[in-house]
């Protein structure tokens, strides 16, 4: 247990006796524009916890937010962000009876306040924050002892991985390929490897990214060298399965069936959002393999339904995660079933908040950011 998790309750209790009236809270004003102000600590209802954060990591939402505008992610100017977050509970209501004041807890952005969409304002950037209706297996979920903050922090992004392998029913014994090596795309990697699977790729075109791929398990590949040198090193590495598969096309009305050698892998997992892999899976995919996106596409993507008809594959969509997904998440991180820790490349203070979001923008410096409150 980290330093940090065994003062918790101590500092918890000083904390409640000053009854802190102000908070540091880090505000979306817009593009490039994030400044850390004071606001009034949350009013804490019957029904509710006030949760100290203590870790907080920025999301590709928070990026696309701080890049793009915050209208693209349903992030509002004037308001306080962020939605990765853990800590302990400073202040709970009268009617909250399964959770006590000092427990270490990670809070499920998309149900602590009434309107889910609004999760990516869920406020992890801010010292302190209400959960509406806190329950434990609901929007608060508890750590163990030995699941220290640094690596709690992971708990979202790795569960949104979780979830999309989970969804796909990827089993230990199956051929993996992971597209797109950012935190999305290496907590799935590393949640595969926790359930023991062996041959895993990932794609992507930065090489900083492609080493942590290797650190961290798979086997990283270069997307920039084309497509034709991309599928060549699949079909080597995974193999050829031939006369599995027919290909059937319509020219003129008239219908062409030809044979087709396939790729032997199960399971796409796309965290990138790029057009063309989907098209590539469709040309190549084996009887019965899955195609799950957790990435967001923002092209139009036409899909050959007699290639979908004939290989009998399945195309999936995977947003968020359930609560088994969180606990499996929990355990893997407790137990250090994946090397996850390792994805995280930068943290700095709250007050350091600007030049974290400056960091976290430079794809070719970081994966993982993240904010300590502490």
């Amino acid at each position: 247990m980290d330093k940090l998790n065994s003062r918790n309750i101590t500092i918890n209790k000083l904390e409640n006796n000053e009854k802190k009236s102000t908070i540091k809270a880090l505000i979306y004003h817009g593009i490039r524009n994030v400044k850390l102000e004071e606001k009034e600590l949350p009013i804490c209802g019957p029904d509710d916890v006030i949760v100290r954060n203590v870790r907080a990591g920025i999301c590709g939402t928070d990026i696309t937010g701080y890049l793009h505008g915050g209208e693209k992610v349903q992030i509002n100017p004037g308001r306080e962000f962020g939605h990765e977050m853990v800590g302990y509970i400073y202040e709970k209501g009268e009617n909250v009876k399964d959770v006590e004041v000092g427990t270490r807890v990670f809070v499920e952005p998309s149900k602590c306040t009434p309107n889910q969409y609004e999760a990516d304002m869920a406020g992890a950037f801010s010292q302190y924050v209400r959960v509406q209706n806190a329950k434990i297996g609901y929007n608060l979920y508890i750590l163990p002892d030995n699941l220290s903050y640094d690596d709690a922090v992971l708990i979202e992004p790795f569960s949104v991985a979780t979830h999309g392998k989970n969804t796909a029913k990827a089993k230990p014994n199956e051929n993996i390929l992971i597209i797109g090596a950012g935190t999305i795309g290496l907590c799935a990697l590393c949640s595969l490897a926790a359930q023991g699977n062996k041959k895993i790729v990932v794609l992507d075109i930065d090489d900083t990214r492609l080493k942590a791929v290797q650190k961290l398990g798979g086997i990283g590949f270069s997307s920039l060298k084309g497509p034709e040198s991309t599928i060549k090193f699949l079909e080597n590495y995974f193999g050829i399965l031939k006369n599995t598969n027919h290909r059937i096309s319509y020219e003129n009305g008239k219908m062409t069936v030809t044979e087709n050698s396939v790729i032997n892998i199960d399971v796409v997992i796309d965290c990138a959002g790029i057009k063309g892999f989907v098209d590539e899976f469709m040309k190549h995919a084996k009887q019965h393999s899955r195609y799950t996106c957790i990435a967001l596409h923002k092209q139009p993507v036409t899909i050959s339904f007699h290639e979908l008809m004939s290989t009998q594959c399945a195309l999936m969509g995977s947003r968020g995660f359930s609560p088994n997904d969180i606990e499996e998440v929990i355990s893997n991180l407790a137990e250090k079933k994946s090397k996850a820790p390792e994805i995280i490349t930068h943290k700095f203070p709250l007050e350091n908040a600007e030049k974290a979001f400056e960091i976290a923008a430079d794809p070719t410096c970081a994966i993982k950011v993240v904010l300590d409150l502490e």
